[in-house]
């Protein structure tokens, strides 16, 4: 009888010991999938868009959201990370002189857009325009040599095409002598022409991270 009482307390004690395994093996795995979810969250909410807005600019230049006046060099906030991108700049007041283009960083506190190997642009005296046109931007780096083509309201402008463009490049813009100009680098507010097959506006960095 003793025996068969201690097989019975040893049977109550592995049957206990089993089902606090199991409890902590359910919590562990409760814990672990709340923990996932959390993770998941919060990634979602890293990859949530960033917009591309204005950056590094000159002393003298002005900018409400994405318009630009004043005088002087302003790049958008994020360099160009992909291989084709593509982001279009409207002039809002056609007066004075104004440039569209890619750049170094080091470019933003000169006067001129236009800098040898630093800055590569298209320049308000290469072509006849007026308020509201739109000049479209597309700079290829998945070949070689990398190319910078412009578009006059759609209309590409082939022969002003600029290639070799190496290093680290913002998309940019220069005005001066009342130029106005308004930017769409990532396409959020909507592009006025659609971008060339296989180009896409800036991305940020911050959405993909």
């Amino acid at each position: 009888r003793r025996l068969v009482k201690m097989g019975n307390n040893a049977g109550k004690t592995v049957k206990s010991a089993v089902g606090k395994a199991q409890t902590v093996v359910e919590g562990g795995i409760h814990g672990l999938s709340a923990c996932m979810s959390k993770d998941t969250g919060d990634i979602s909410d890293i990859k949530k868009e960033t917009p591309v807005t204005i950056g590094f600019h000159g002393p003298d230049i002005h900018f409400d959201d994405l318009r630009v006046s004043g005088s002087g060099v302003a790049l958008a906030s994020e360099s160009i990370s992909q291989d084709k991108a593509y982001f279009e700049v409207k002039i809002a007041k056609a007066e004075g002189r104004w440039g569209v283009g890619v750049c170094k960083q080091s470019v933003h506190s000169s006067d001129e857009l236009n800098v040898e190997g630093e800055g590569w642009c298209l320049s308000s005296v290469q072509l006849e325009y007026g308020e509201g046109d739109v000049i479209g931007v597309t700079y290829d780096q998945s070949i070689f040599p990398t190319a910078l083509r412009f578009y006059h309201n759609g209309e590409v402008l082939e022969e002003l095409t600029i290639t070799s463009i190496r290093g680290e490049v913002f998309p940019a813009v220069h005005v001066t002598d009342g130029a106005v100009v308004d930017c769409e680098f990532d396409g959020e507010n909507g592009f006025a022409y659609p971008p060339p097959a296989g180009f896409t506006g800036v991305v940020s960095m911050r959405s993909v991270m």
